[in-house]
């Protein structure tokens, strides 16, 4: 009778090969602890765990935690998707305002990395891609390069303090009940002291957050628009 083979010793029955280590898939682990997460609860513990290896693993590709997340803010960056002059019709302004909404969108599915992107100053790939979709479409404005570099600067802090408000209110837009109380809080205002809170309660509690956020990337553009004459 046949001798049956002895099992292989290279791989225990029932369990699929390890995926080499990489540094790409240390950052797309830490990208989906941080969607799951968010940014504070994330350890390099947690994520050495996610790709079966042990946290001085991790060291041999990025230096420090800081150092992986300007790499995991990076590849976000990498993901937003750059809306083009040729795209719909749209001329520069509507092309630049649709980037912006799509790098707050993308910022904010990873909870908290909003606040990372406004202490790095970015030099990757992925932001350097960002940045020169952004410029280009202000040379087509007529945008001066001076002013059009620091375009660039000013809609990368609010597209971050945009992402940080959605993390701060994951929900989106305030409730009925939230927003009662804040308008009644400003009609019961000291007439002397606040008459015109008193008077635009209803208008300054009314706008929601895409209202807002619409109204100020109108004004920021308008007002780098504004600057190239």
């Amino acid at each position: 009778m046949a001798q049956q083979a002895a099992p292989s010793m290279g791989r225990r029955r029932g369990r699929s090969a390890k995926a080499p280590l990489t540094s790409q898939s240390i950052v797309d682990a830490a990208l989906g602890l941080i969607r799951e997460r968010g940014v504070d609860a994330v350890a390099l513990r947690q994520v050495a765990d996610q790709v079966e290896t042990g946290p001085a693993s991790l060291y041999a590709y990025f230096a420090s935690r800081e150092v992986l997340l300007e790499h995991v803010l990076d590849a976000a960056y990498a993901q937003v998707q750059l809306v083009d002059i040729d795209d719909g019709g749209l001329g520069w302004r509507e092309a630049l305002a649709e980037t912006i909404v799509n790098t707050i969108e993308t910022l904010a599915r990873y909870p908290g990395l909003g606040s990372v992107a406004l202490g790095t100053i970015p030099v990757l790939p992925g932001a350097l891609r960002l940045a020169e979709h952004e410029l280009s479409l202000m040379e087509a404005g007529g945008i001066t390069a001076e002013r059009a570099a620091l375009a660039v600067d000013l809609i990368a802090q609010f597209a971050a303090s945009s992402a940080i408000e959605r993390t701060v209110r994951p929900n989106g837009n305030r409730g009925d009940g939230e927003r009662e109380q804040v308008r009644a809080a400003y009609e019961n205002a000291d007439p002397e002291r606040f008459p015109r809170i008193r008077e635009r309660a209803a208008l300054l509690t009314s706008p929601d957050d895409q209202a807002r956020r619409t109204f100020a990337i109108r004004v920021l553009i308008d007002g780098i628009d504004r600057s190239a004459s």
